[in-house]
């Protein structure tokens, strides 16, 4: 019984290893989609929640600002702010309101926010995108002219780039980030038409965002609101020619933040969706049974210490006479190395040069932080990342 119980978690860690594999593998053949005609794309709003982002709102709405028309707009909400947030972003060229409620505490509360101020004068497209994120040219309008053609929602390229003075970690983290929203997203929206929206650089035509709940303390708001667009029939689109691009944190302490919140996140979010998705996958609905699998893939941490632990398991079998557990667990590590492998000779090299992966290590060890108590208590509500600025 316990051999068959082995063999049945070495199975499944196969399946899933299998399918990252081929997330992997399809991101080589994703091509760069043409851009679509902005002629005719109507007003824009541009939303931007922040939480004591003071010192570098004004950077961000001059950004966006730069790239929109006379009539289009740039909401600032200032959500639960202790400092100037607001003051600094009205003369960099946005309307800043402000939200103040500290009992339902939460990104997707100041989005909902922002959204019921243009319900008086509704654009036909908004966009959302963090306030210490930086469009690059033509980005915005780019997602915004896409999401009005496509009547989906449409989701940028958001990369982190590890500032110059940071440790070998974080380049390790800047890798970890690319191989989920630029490879895994790219290769699961060539196979089956879906991507996860990714928390900046998100558009939505008016009708379908303005008759969603945004409203709700989630932390990983983006993932919620991936699985809804989905089970709405309007499975968000990835545009790789929009980038929209962070600053990983300076300090220790800044990058658990940052990694605690989505993956924290995302474990919890695929504990109570995926059995979901998989009943409507099994029914017959492609996109929901591909969400489905790709939420079940845990973060990279957890996934090798997962096969590390199948390992001992495997071989405890084997000594009883059931090797296969072992077998499929060496060929799932084996994939996987090599999946992740492509990957970088790919996409990685020049964000994660050959002389920095020795950081790796370091990094998983660094992981004991975001899955103890600190990074616990960082997964509990919406915190604005300590980047060192001060």
């Amino acid at each position: 019984m316990i051999n068959a119980l082995i063999f049945l978690l070495a199975l499944a860690l196969f399946a899933l290893t299998l399918f990252l594999a081929l997330e992997i593998l399809a991101s080589f053949l994703a091509a760069r989609p043409p851009g679509v005609p902005t002629e005719g794309r109507g007003r824009i709003a541009v939303v931007i929640p922040a939480h004591n982002e003071g010192a570098g709102v004004a950077a961000t709405v001059k950004a966006v600002r730069a790239q929109l028309r006379e009539t289009d707009n740039v909401i600032v909400v200032a959500d639960n702010c202790d400092d100037d947030t607001a003051e600094v972003a009205r003369p960099a060229g946005a309307e800043a309101i402000e939200r103040k409620d500290k009992v339902r505490c939460g990104k997707g509360y100041a989005l909902q926010f922002g959204v019921d101020h243009l319900r008086s004068d509704p654009p036909q497209t908004i966009v959302f995108i963090d306030a210490d994120c930086t469009p690059a040219p033509g980005a915005i309008e780019r997602i915004a002219a896409r999401a009005a053609y496509l009547r989906r929602p449409v989701q940028a390229l958001y990369l982190m780039a590890p500032p110059a003075e940071a440790s070998p970690k974080a380049a390790v983290s800047a890798f970890a980030w690319l191989l989920m929203n630029r490879v895994r997203m790219s290769g699961l929206q060539h196979l089956f038409g879906v991507t996860r929206l990714t928390g900046s650089g998100m558009a939505f035509p008016w009708e379908l965002i303005s008759a969603a709940n945004l409203a709700s303390g989630e932390i990983v708001e983006d993932l919620a609101l991936t699985i809804r667009m989905i089970e709405a029939g309007s499975p968000p689109f990835l545009d790789l020619g929009a980038v929209v691009t962070s600053d990983l944190a300076k300090t220790d302490a800044g990058a658990t933040t940052q990694r605690a919140r989505w993956e924290h996140g995302s474990l919890r979010m695929a504990a109570r969706m995926a059995p979901r998705l998989l009943g409507k996958g099994i029914r017959g609905d492609i996109r929901s049974l591909a969400m489905a699998l790709d939420l079940l893939v845990p973060p990279l941490t957890i996934f090798l210490l997962a096969m590390a632990a199948m390992i001992v398991a495997g071989a405890l079998a084997a000594f009883s006479g059931y090797g296969g557990a072992l077998v499929l667990t060496i060929f799932s590590a084996t994939i996987f190395v090599m999946s992740v492998a492509f990957a970088w000779a790919a996409y990685g090299r020049e964000l994660l040069p050959a002389a920095s992966l020795l950081a790796i290590a370091p990094y998983l060890l660094g992981k004991a932080r975001v899955y103890g108590a600190e990074g616990r208590k960082s997964a509990e509500r919406w915190t604005r990342t300590d980047r060192g600025e001060d």
